[in-house]
């Protein structure tokens, strides 16, 4: 894994081939344009026919059910099909909208039973206003001038009809009203079996419509190229007889933009990139661990002529997960749910990178479960192989703790490691390397060989404290002292250093923490099937399934939050000085696929 290197390119042709040469590159999509001259005033947004393709588009690739698409070779009328899913989006909405009203009415209306309400004249023009009253406010009762009438009630609340030709004021009860509307309970049931069939319908329609998403999708790929076409045009440089674009390309794909140029008779340059230059960053992964870069982007992207963190940063973010969800069981529920919907999440390039990520993380979390012996809070037998092989004790303090801050010390020594190999600058070199000894002297120090720890600690500080000394020239008598003050503004960072490793306790408290509620939630089950015999057996697999479910969601948000900050925070703090640009390509859009 590494950053790849760029090279300037110039293309020169004769102005009337430039579309033409603009599509070539387009199809290489390697180039990451220079603007070669100030770009004109924003245009006016998307046409409306775009936009409405766009949300049918979305409408359709968003159905629950989707049906096998009709070929892209097919011809299919694409105004019609945008017409019909925008009119088949409105009509799902529409009748859902009347759907939650009507439950909403139905609910409110049945604890005062099936009823008509009286014609208008024979209430003399007055109208019925309900209420549900807290047993508890009884007393507001007494205060009203208004007829009214306990209707029903329950063991906690009064059903109340207020008789009133307006509607009572807001503070009449301290309670709202309940909206009722005029119809009949068994009328609104009716009507809500109605809409409930309109949906029905509505979503079978939807269904049907899903065959033509793959050709919408292609039509609006092909607007999204034509428009990234002209964009380009904005940025090159041409006259009537001549034109010229510029980019960043990666240096392995100089072979191919040669090939084109001499195809078409352009002029190429390629230029390596200099030491003032600023080239974008394009992550060079393998494929199969390309969602590794994808997870570094997601905070900052690495300047040129850096590293690319990105295999430590999984390697890290997995063992992280692992260690605070602390759970086997946990871990498969959540690698049965990714093989459940690995098509689904694996449809597009990008979801294939996810994928490789989650299986590598959850795989990692099972694997650190299983060393664990936790399953769901509850250990393996004794005696058996799962038993056999977990050795890790998450419930003891002082192992884990240890551990946890060895794993802080590992984790910023290899930043530091990584950019003093790096570094061309002898004193950034000589400065990382001390601070490796500083953590390291510092650790071994607090495990118990204080000789060796406090030698290894003195000699990194001191080195700390002589390379920023020293980088200061001497050209007056009061550059000694500005020297000394360099040197320990130097030492300054010895805090930041002592508070990083320690804010990996966190991957120990965590674990510790997701452990004990699993182990709480299952003593809490047993004791209440143990307490109420019968009916004891249901809550106790109630709270089981309720308190497991709230805690593996919260080892999930805990896991990737802090997971993520302590390589975003921490480690980033060391490794990476300053940030670059991604690596845009000037490339056509991927094409929507159909798999089985």
């Amino acid at each position: 894994m590494s950053i790849a290197p760029m090279q300037r390119v110039v293309l020169c042709g004769m102005a009337h081939e430039r579309d033409r040469v603009l599509s070539a590159l387009q199809e290489l999509g390697c180039l990451h344009l220079i603007p070669l001259k100030a770009s004109q005033p924003l245009e006016p947004e998307t046409d409306p026919r775009r936009r409405r393709a766009t949300a049918a588009y979305k409408h359709l690739t968003s159905a629950p059910v989707q049906r096998r698409p009709w070929p892209a070779r097919r011809q299919i009328d694409i105004d019609a099909t945008v017409d019909a899913a925008l009119a088949n989006k409105e009509r799902l909405r529409v009748a859902g909208d009347r759907r939650d009203l009507l439950r909403e009415r139905i609910d409110a209306l049945a604890v005062f039973g099936d009823f008509e309400l009286p014609p208008e004249p024979a209430l003399r023009g007055r109208k019925l206003w309900f209420y549900i009253l807290p047993v508890r406010e009884r007393r507001a009762l007494d205060s009203l001038t208004v007829p009214w009438a306990v209707v029903g009630r329950d063991n906690t609340r009064l059903f109340l009809a207020v008789v009133s030709v307006d509607e009572p004021p807001a503070d009449l009860l301290p309670v709202a009203r309940v909206h009722t509307g005029s119809r009949q309970l068994s009328h609104l049931r009716e009507d809500l079996q109605e809409v409930e069939i309109e949906i029905e319908v509505a979503e079978e329609e939807h269904a049907e419509l899903t065959r033509s998403r793959l050709a919408l999708g292609i039509r609006l790929a092909d607007a999204e190229d034509a428009d990234a076409r002209v964009a380009a045009q904005d940025v090159t440089l041409h006259d009537d007889r001549v034109f010229a674009v510029s980019g960043w390309a990666p240096a392995d794909r100089a072979e191919e933009l040669r090939a084109m140029a001499e195809e078409r008779g352009l002029a190429l340059t390629l230029e390596p990139a200099g030491s003032g230059d600023e080239p974008p960053t394009l992550l060079e992964n393998p494929e199969r661990f390309a969602g590794a870069g994808a997870l570094t982007s997601f905070y900052t992207t690495p300047p040129y002529g850096a590293w690319d963190p990105s295999l430590v940063v999984l390697v890290s973010f997995a063992l992280f997960f692992a260690m605070i969800l602390a759970d086997a069981g946990y871990a498969l529920v959540l690698l049965a749910f990714v093989f459940l919907y690995r098509r689904r999440i694996g449809a597009s390039v990008s979801g294939k990178r996810l994928l490789a990520v989650l299986w590598a993380v959850l795989g990692t979390a099972a694997g650190y479960g299983v060393l664990a012996g936790s399953y769901f809070g509850f250990a393996p037998p004794a005696g058996g192989v799962l038993a056999a092989v977990a050795f890790i004790d998450i419930e003891d303090f002082d192992t884990m703790m240890t551990v946890s801050i060895i794993i802080g010390v590992v984790h910023v020594s290899v930043a530091n490691l990584e950019v003093a190999i790096r570094s061309r600058v002898p004193s950034e070199r000589q400065t990382r390397f001390a601070w490796v000894a500083t953590a390291w002297g510092g650790l071994v120090f607090w495990l118990g060989a204080p000789t060796f720890g406090a030698v290894l600690l003195g000699c990194g500080l001191l080195t700390i404290f002589v390379s920023g000394a020293l980088g200061r020239p001497v050209t007056r008598p009061m550059d000694w002292l500005l020297r000394l003050m360099d040197g320990g503004l130097a030492l300054t960072r010895l805090s930041t250093l002592f508070g990083d490793v320690l804010s990996y306790m966190r991957l120990f408290a965590l674990g510790l923490a997701s452990a004990s509620l699993a182990t709480t939630f299952n003593g809490l089950a047993r004791d209440i099937a143990e307490g109420l015999p019968g009916v004891g057996l249901f809550l106790a697999i109630l709270v089981l399934i309720l308190g497991h479910a709230i805690n593996l969601l919260l080892g999930i948000v805990s896991g990737v939050l802090h997971g993520l900050r302590l390589n975003f925070i921490e480690f980033f703090g060391w490794a990476l000085s300053g940030e670059g640009y991604p690596f845009r390509a000037f490339a056509r859009k991927e094409r929507p696929k159909w798999t089985d």
